[in-house]
């Protein structure tokens, strides 16, 4: 299978795109992100007559892609940028579906995706108040909605602040352009020993723990520590990102759990 379209541009991945999701509503403080904590994920909307709704299927069973075979994961390892890279998106391929966790300084969302010719993110991001779901999105079929005023809208008949909330939620969300950032660095380093990640599903995984050689450039951020956890299979299981831009530093964590499990992405009723 090759490689899954992107629904967003790798900039959502940098430090720039962190800040814009903090950014979004009240004032946040800048405090780095630890793991990401549990939240809701948003519950299903009826479909509308104006737009597809979709729901998977239970999937195959997970293959380790071949680019994942030939890694060479291990550890104390080297790897090229470009190997891990095509592992990590193969592996999104792979299983074309999954839920995601957001954490950055304190706010917190819950992503639901579906990777491949026809990707889709429905989602909720917390207030910073605390307050559940403050905000929700939906991308699907080239289109998006948008919550964040307790009714759902088209992003391109809300006003501008609005519509560029819901970009904003679907940037930072997009796995798969996780591949892009990774893939502008050449050297990555594995650590002595793996890591034990706490999902959000309630599972805890050893994973290896990958970093970035030195500091690297990437649409316009410098990017200080990225971190890629993986699985002995190359399954992505988190990623955290801490970068410079404009002289501010924001630190962001994703956690990706129930890899393939059958999701439910629908336009919320108009």
């Amino acid at each position: 299978m090759g490689r899954s379209k992107l629904l967003v541009p790798a900039l959502a991945l940098t430090a720039a795109g962190a800040a814009l999701l903090t950014g979004c509503s009240s004032d946040d403080p800048d405090t780095d992100a630890a793991q990401p904590a549990a939240s809701s994920p948003a519950a299903s909307s009826p479909a509308s007559s104006a737009a597809p709704a979709t729901s998977e299927a239970a999937p195959a069973p997970y293959t380790e892609p071949a680019a994942c075979e030939s890694l060479g994961l291990a550890s104390e390892a080297t790897l090229a940028g470009k190997d891990l890279a095509a592992c990590v998106s193969a592996a999104f391929a792979a299983y074309g579906t999954g839920t995601e966790s957001l954490l950055v300084g304190d706010r917190s969302g819950i992503t639901r995706f579906r990777v491949g010719d026809d990707p889709a993110l429905a989602g909720d991001v917390d207030g910073a108040d605390g307050k559940k779901a403050a905000n929700s999105y939906v991308s699907i079929g080239g289109e998006e909605w948008i919550k964040s005023d307790g009714a759902w809208e088209k992003s391109d008949s809300k006003e501008a602040v609005d519509a560029e909330l819901g970009r904003k939620y679907r940037t930072v969300s997009d796995p798969q352009g996780i591949a892009d950032v990774i893939g502008s660095f050449s050297t990555w380093k594995v650590d002595t020993e793996k890591a034990l990640i706490s999902l959000e599903n309630g599972k805890d995984v050893q994973a290896w723990r990958i970093t970035n050689a030195e500091h690297f450039d990437h649409d316009g951020s410098e990017v200080v520590e990225y971190i890629v956890w993986l699985d002995d299979d190359g399954t992505p299981v988190g990623v955290q990102n801490t970068s410079n831009t404009a002289g501010k530093s924001r630190t962001y964590s994703q956690h990706f759990y129930d890899l393939g499990q059958p999701v439910t992405i629908e336009a919320p009723p108009q």
